[in-house]
């Protein structure tokens, strides 16, 4: 059976708003920016596989595809009594997308920050690096996550570190202190480290699928795509792209962001959410 760890908000709401959230987080990372979402919806969050506190098989060596987290929505939607607008940020965004695509009768809307849909010749050129075992030139973040430090004695400590990081940089202090708090165990020695193992994390990042590209055109529900102004993940060849096979996106940009825009500017990104549902 699958154990995935849900976690839930006025459940007395029919709505259903569905967030999956980025590689190396969990859940309740984002409960800042969750909280601001309208209560008209009863809001989901979950545990990703290989993430926080769900019990499903992780096993890096084996990780192929962005199925399993694909299929792993699916599961928790099929639950639900009607469609969801489905969100979610980076890797969490991939999966709504992938969801849309194949089960576009689950979907109600899609809301998506700052999404990982590459453009088809980055994703084939990829491939080709990957198959001379030369993509973490072109990937370094796969590559960073196998050299993170995975060890502290006490939240703080690590709180520290953490804020430390160029990539926590703009985070605020809440998401940042969500993260520790939820993203952390003791182990045996009764030291802290991350609940999602680096390497799970690291062969996560390695994935690219062309399936991002396949029946766009078909995607009738309506789309809002909110981005940092230099996206890298859902760059401007992905965007014109988007808006060509799926004219009723809406594109918007919420400046002095990164990448971790959701935990930066929870209130501003919350906003654009509401504004869509």
């Amino acid at each position: 059976g699958k154990f995935i760890r849900t976690y839930h908000l006025n459940n007395n709401s029919n709505k259903q708003f569905y967030f999956s959230h980025a590689n190396g987080f969990n859940g309740q990372t984002y409960q800042s920016l969750l909280k601001n979402i309208s209560k008209e919806f009863r809001i989901s969050t979950y545990d990703m596989r290989g993430h926080g506190d769900s019990k499903l098989e992780a096993n890096p060596k084996k990780l192929e595809s962005l199925h399993c987290f694909r299929d792993d929505l699916i599961f928790l939607l099929e639950k639900l009594n009607s469609p969801a607008v489905l969100s979610g940020h980076s890797l969490g965004g991939t999966t709504s997308w992938l969801v849309a695509l194949s089960r576009p009768d689950l979907v109600e809307k899609l809301v998506l920050v700052d999404p990982v849909i590459l453009p088809l010749q980055y994703i084939l050129g990829y491939r080709l690096l990957d198959f001379f075992n030369l993509a973490h030139f072109a990937n370094p973040l796969a590559k960073n996550t196998l050299i993170r430090r995975n060890n502290w004695n006490s939240k703080k400590e690590a709180y520290n570190y953490f804020a430390n990081k160029k990539l926590f940089s703009r985070v605020s202090k809440e998401a940042l202190n969500d993260y520790v708090t939820h993203g952390l165990k003791n182990n045996k020695n009764n030291d802290l480290i991350l609940k999602c193992n680096p390497k799970w994390e690291s062969a996560c990042f390695r994935l690219t699928t062309r399936e991002v590209w396949k029946n766009v055109k078909s995607l009738k529900m309506p789309i809002k795509i909110i981005l940092t102004p230099k996206s890298v993940v859902c760059n401007k060849n992905t965007q014109k792209k988007i808006k060509k096979l799926a004219p009723q996106t809406e594109i918007v940009f919420i400046e002095n962001t990164t990448h971790m825009l959701p935990l930066e500017k929870t209130l501003e990104v919350s906003n654009e959410i509401n504004k869509f549902l």
